[in-house]
């Protein structure tokens, strides 16, 4: 027994009195012998090795015509495929056959209202070309000639027509024209945008009043030759690219609108009008005013009243162009 007032001098129990935190933890020390890893073996053991020799031999060996139903497969696949190729060269014969009689029934039939190569001419052009014939269109003040070169047999020498555009700056084309339809009608559109203006049905109704007057002008000039009996080779579609040279003009306003001032646009619409009116009265006076040389003479009042009517087409470059620009 011992003094309850004297405990005994224990040093876990002297701890305890002074401390109240835990004993500190003691993780357990292993008291087994760590387990030795052996290496595997370099090569099998003379029985393991003459076992699986053993078993590689009793290996059947497959052939492959052990297996007919494999055989069956492959000549169905290549039956298949013969007739898969024999419909494939059935369906391409049918095929040339019927894009064949279509381009005939086109030859047939819509070659008797659109003449094909006379249409073809007039998109015989070059980049030349279309540099030398804009800077004209534009700057027509100091050129010269502007009579028309002409196309002569090789053998006789006898006039065949006239050089297409590529080899005559002062030929009529439709490449310039078409292209500044498109680039005008997809301009008023961007112009339109710029003043939040823009709907999509706007750029039908350009188009639209856009051929429209081109088709309004064609006839007048034709109705003003017919009514002062003008005899001369121009086609229709020689005044139909002459009409449609004067977008090059709006389409050079409409980019100045778009970055200057109200009166600079108003000075260069006026100055692309009076380039287009100065062009036509060159280029269409061989329509209008026969040459001089030739056994059809023309008397004075008859010269008087075709250079009015020239000068006319020319004034009316003003009316056409604003409501383009409009």
């Amino acid at each position: 027994m011992y003094n309850q007032n004297n405990p005994p001098n224990y040093p876990y129990y002297s701890q305890q009195q002074h401390s109240t935190s835990p004993p500190p933890l003691q993780h357990p020390i292993p008291t087994h012998p760590p387990i030795q890893m052996r290496d595997p073996p370099s090569s099998p053991s003379p029985p393991t090795q003459q076992r699986m020799t053993h078993q590689q031999q009793h290996i059947p060996h497959q052939h492959p015509h052990q297996h007919p139903h494999q055989q069956h497969i492959q000549q169905v696949s290549t039956d298949y495929n013969m007739w898969n190729d024999a419909t494939t060269q059935m369906g391409m014969q049918f095929g040339r056959s019927a894009m064949m009689a279509g381009s005939e029934y086109v030859e047939k039939n819509i070659n008797r209202y659109v003449n094909y190569p006379a249409l073809k001419y007039y998109f015989k052009v070059n980049n030349s070309y279309v540099a030398h014939k804009i800077r004209l269109l534009l700057f027509p003040w100091r050129h010269r000639p502007w009579s028309r070169l002409v196309k002569r047999s090789e053998q006789n020498g006898q006039m065949e027509g006239y050089k297409p555009p590529r080899d005559d700056i002062n030929s009529p084309d439709l490449y310039i024209p078409v292209m500044a339809l498109v680039t005008y009608v997809l301009l008023t559109g961007i112009v339109a945008g710029t003043e939040h203006k823009f709907h999509p049905r706007d750029l039908g109704v350009n188009a639209t009043t856009a051929f429209f007057l081109m088709i309004l002008e064609l006839a007048f000039i034709k109705g003003g030759c017919y009514l002062l009996n003008i005899t001369s080779e121009t086609s229709i579609l020689d005044v139909l690219a002459y009409s449609g040279y004067k977008f090059i003009g709006v389409i050079i306003t409409l980019l100045v609108s778009l970055i200057a001032p109200f009166w600079i646009v108003l000075a260069t619409f006026i100055y692309t009008v009076a380039a287009n009116g100065f062009f036509l009265l060159r280029s269409l006076k061989y329509v209008v005013l026969p040459d001089t040389t030739t056994t059809n003479t023309v008397n004075v009042p008859q010269r008087q009243r075709r250079i009015h009517f020239l000068f006319l087409v020319a004034a009316l470059q003003f009316v056409f162009m604003y409501f383009l620009i409009k």
